[in-house]
């Protein structure tokens, strides 16, 4: 079972400006889709030159592919350079992943034992149309709760955020059930958001 470890926060500060940051984290977040130029620019509510500027370096460095179709150019990840796994791995860790869901989650944090994105993400077997799997231990945390939090963070990430929210006791006893759904995903690779292995004993 793989696990992956949050960073401190502000590593993303310290490694790229803002604007890399949310280029970076679409498409490296989300390798596997292929983005036109205009819905990238959106999205990372960016300047149109500061996101071309980005992408004319991402490309001429051979980092990201561009194809075009008609007036419309597409960028995505390139998963044949040699630097794609780092790259990738520490997008997924930091402006990609982790740091939208954190600070969505961050009012909520005093109330939150633990959170971590479990599923295809975790196990890096997502397709473009992947939602990502929360799951969220907390004594006093609803659903609904979660739901709310979490709209900030599906359009930054411009993927659905599926929480599932367990006490630490639930957690516990159906861990120890088999086939159960806490046994499953307590043996798969986890991305966590708050807290660490510590917290789920």
């Amino acid at each position: 079972m793989g696990t992956i470890s949050t960073p401190r926060k502000g590593l993303a500060d310290a490694l790229f400006t803002s604007v890399q940051q949310r280029v970076l984290g679409l498409l490296f977040g989300q390798p596997e889709r292929r983005f036109q130029s205009g819905e990238l620019i959106r999205l990372a509510d960016s300047g149109t030159g500061a996101v071309h500027r980005q992408l004319a370096r991402l490309a001429d460095a051979g980092l990201v592919t561009v194809t075009r179709t008609g007036n419309q150019k597409h960028y995505q990840a390139r998963g044949d350079s040699p630097v794609f796994a780092e790259l990738h791995g520490l997008v997924v860790k930091t402006v990609g992943l982790v740091e939208p869901i954190r600070r969505a989650l961050a009012p909520l944090e005093p109330r939150i034992r633990a959170a971590f994105v479990f599923g295809s993400i975790a196990k890096r077997t997502e397709t473009a149309s992947s939602d990502v799997d929360l799951l969220v231990l907390s004594e006093t945390l609803a659903y609904s709760d979660l739901f709310d939090a979490l709209q900030t963070a599906e359009a930054v990430l411009a993927r659905s955020v599926n929480p599932t929210v367990m006490t630490p006791a639930d957690w516990r006893l159906r861990r120890a059930e088999p086939d159960s759904f806490a046994s499953r995903i307590a043996t798969q690779p986890r991305i966590f958001v708050i807290g660490g292995d510590d917290d789920l004993r």
